[in-house]
């Protein structure tokens, strides 16, 4: 519960946000080809919103391009950006965006929304409500979070009712078309560039001999928002100097894990953690992929190598957060709940190993080519 003077300042902030929106759209003429990019996590474009910027930028020849590096917090700095978003055609977005919910967005202005997870995997947003995880019908009353998105774009049909339920909007706006990233897998001249790049930066990984396994674990929340008390960071640091010797192990950090879980793990060779370069980079080069809920996963399917879920917490995980269908429908990954399994099945993993991923790739993707081409066009004339 929010105190009364902090509801005060919540709706006297949102009236005053919403006030200079809505003076400077009448203030600054229209433009039909400016478009605001929306940074959330990092400061560079990177997944989604890289490739719609580039196929953008192939598509508007004239558009003008202004990247926003938000924080999203209610404080005098949001207030910047109302320059930026001021007058703009296009709004994009690849995750929750303050601004957005504090104003009554002009009817010309298009919010279109990446979400940065394939597939719909871990609850988010509305879906929430209730669970120890997510927002209290208190700070919705005050908030309306994910509101006001006029294009939703997702990788299937099957995932559009929750997409629609976690940002409480019509099924109408939300389309299928897919997840941009994902072309990367098919451009066989940029995959050969990134690859290249990767073992310029580190020569071990040309040994031939080493299997590259990739982690990524997904984001966990602390405090009162806390789904459980597992320690991925801390299961790795026990498991490191157990795996075999032909073993190299990448760990993609969440960009919201701290600095101080990252030094559990210590110095050991048969590990790089690497913030240099995205998670798809590294999927190109790894010969297996573990994540407890990351949806990355389903990106990774793609490949058509192996996949597993580590999540010995998946019971209080559910409880606590809940998923919108169980592991098992959606992945075929292989599903480890103790230290043991982990050692056993990434010392099982071989080069160039294949993994029967089609039914996974069939129900989470309807397209998987050509797909920013696709959105662009869509958002453009929609």
């Amino acid at each position: 519960m929010y105190s009364a003077l902090k509801k005060v300042y919540i709706v006297a902030y949102k009236f005053l946000f919403n006030f200079c929106y809505q003076l400077g759209n009448k203030l600054k003429k229209h433009q039909d080809e400016k478009a605001v990019f929306v940074l959330s996590r990092t400061n560079t474009l990177q997944g989604n919103l890289k490739y719609i910027h580039e196929e953008l930028k192939r598509q508007l020849p004239k558009v003008k391009i202004h990247l926003i590096r938000t924080e999203n917090r209610m404080n005098f700095n949001l207030f910047k950006e109302l320059k930026t978003i001021n007058n703009a055609q296009y709004l994009i977005l690849d995750d929750y965006y303050l601004p957005v919910y504090l104003i009554k967005p002009s009817k010309r202005l298009k919010v279109i929304q990446l979400w940065h997870a394939a597939g719909a995997f871990k609850k988010f947003g509305h879906s929430t409500i209730g669970t120890k995880f997510g927002p209290s019908k208190d700070y919705l009353k005050l908030i309306p979070i994910h509101s006001n998105y006029t294009h939703v774009y997702v990788s299937s049909k099957n995932t559009i009712p929750y997409y629609a339920e976690a940002f409480n909007m019509s099924q109408e706006n939300i389309y299928n078309l897919g997840i941009p990233r994902i072309d990367m897998f098919h451009d066989d001249v940029l995959k050969k560039c990134i690859k290249g790049k990767i073992y310029e930066s580190y020569p071990i990984l040309k040994n031939s001999k080493n299997i590259i396994v990739l982690m990524a674990p997904t984001y966990r929340a602390s405090g009162a928002h806390e789904e459980t008390n597992f320690d991925f960071i801390r299961s790795l640091k026990n498991i490191l100097s157990e795996v075999s010797e032909e073993v190299l192990i990448i760990l993609k950090p969440h960009p919201y894990m701290s600095e101080e879980q990252l030094n559990l793990l210590g110095n050991h060779s048969n590990i790089i953690i690497d913030n240099k370069y995205f998670l798809n980079d590294w999927m190109l080069i790894s010969d297996a992929f573990i994540t407890d809920y990351s949806s990355a996963i389903f990106d990774f399917s793609i490949l058509k190598r192996p996949i597993a879920h580590f999540v010995p917490d998946i019971y209080y995980y559910e409880k606590n957060r809940g998923f919108y269908e169980k592991i098992n429908l959606i992945s075929v990954g292989d599903i480890l709940v103790s230290e043991d399994e982990l050692i056993n099945w990434i010392d099982e993993r071989e080069k160039n190993e294949c993994f029967d991923t089609t039914k996974m790739i069939k129900y989470n993707f309807d397209q998987t080519k050509g797909i920013s081409e696709k959105i662009v066009q869509h958002f453009i004339e929609n």
